[in-house]
């Protein structure tokens, strides 16, 4: 019996096309209306949350089912240990959506990471403002430690770049990120999906 020569190409179609759906239902809900006391907070939309543990519940679901009811001869550690790594993730962005809130002051950023740890940085202090275009994220690097890590995922990016901008010192701002940021104070936010 031959197989149908149109079921390959749905099988590859059909998750780029669902993929490209929810990326740009996530880039829009960037720019939804928000009250006036979240005016210069960052924060990830609603969408994210729901995306993290619909994912970990689907991977850590598949990890249970695959090692119980479903069990066969492509069961092994590995295929098991790849559903749970992908579960993990998903809760990575759970504790993203929860932990990434940032709050911004004419005189710094109050961050937040995804561990949970909290920190205060004076926009006089950042030594240097980056934006890495394959990890869609501003990095802002302080006098010690890690940067802190601003997401184009997060809504009030308009605010933030209007803050950068006027309250750090120029020349430590990278010229591809100043342009970037440029844009993004104007209201046009930076790709997330291209």
């Amino acid at each position: 019996m031959q197989k149908d020569w149109w079921i390959p190409i749905l099988q590859w179609t059909l998750p780029g096309v669902a993929l490209t759906i929810i990326m740009g239902w996530l880039s829009k809900s960037r720019m939804s209306r928000r009250s006036v006391t979240e005016v210069n907070t960052l924060r990830h939309p609603t969408g994210i949350l729901v995306i993290g543990l619909i994912g970990f519940a689907f991977f850590a679901g598949i990890a249970v089912v695959s090692n119980t009811i479903g069990k066969n001869s492509t069961t092994t550690i590995w295929t098991t240990l790849i559903f749970l790594f992908f579960a993990g993730m998903s809760l990575a962005m759970v504790a993203d959506y929860f932990f990434a809130r940032h709050r911004l002051s004419a005189d710094g950023l109050d961050y937040g990471r995804l561990t949970g740890q909290r920190g205060y940085i004076r926009w006089v202090q950042v030594r240097r403002v980056e934006y890495a275009p394959s990890m869609r994220w501003f990095k802002l690097h302080m006098p010690s430690g890690p940067p802190i890590r601003i997401s184009a995922m997060l809504m009030g990016l308009p605010a933030f770049a209007q803050h950068v901008l006027a309250y750090v010192p120029a020349g430590r701002i990278d010229n591809s990120a100043k342009a970037l940021l440029i844009e993004t104070a104007d209201g046009n936010l930076p790709e997330v999906w291209s």
